[in-house]
């Protein structure tokens, strides 16, 4: 049985920008804005980056999953700012960090990537079409 039926996993697909929160040894939430790959042969989530090392140190969200590996991310949008009818997609799960094959992911990404193996989904608004 598929986790995402056929109007989320197109939802996921054309969309490339999320948010991914995570927590760590502190429990305080942190949210970054990134860049996501939907993989829906295998339904899981694949995040590299150019660098996922900031400021000669690991990102911050890095440090987070290293300490506690469940991680949220909703990628949502607003097609018509005039009706306002936001719609989008709240995914949680367990990661896994990888230390090479993240350049597949896109030009000029580095070899460590993050991948979400999604145990919740929700969505909301993406069964009303695009305007």
């Amino acid at each position: 049985m598929s986790r995402f039926n056929e109007q989320e996993v197109g939802f996921l697909q054309e969309h490339l920008l999320g948010r991914l929160a995570t927590t760590g040894k502190s429990a305080k939430p942190h949210v970054v804005p990134i860049r996501y790959h939907f993989d829906p042969e295998h339904e899981v989530i694949k995040i590299g980056g150019r660098s996922l090392e900031g400021r000669g140190q690991e990102r911050l969200y890095i440090r987070h999953l290293k300490v506690n590996p469940q991680a949220a991310l909703v990628v949502d949008d607003v097609p018509d700012p005039q009706t306002w009818q936001p719609r989008g997609i709240l995914i949680k799960g367990t990661t896994v960090l990888h230390t090479e094959g993240g350049a597949v992911l896109g030009p000029g990404f580095g070899p460590n990537w993050i991948e979400i193996v999604p145990d919740f989904a929700t969505a909301w608004g993406i069964d009303a079409p695009a305007l």
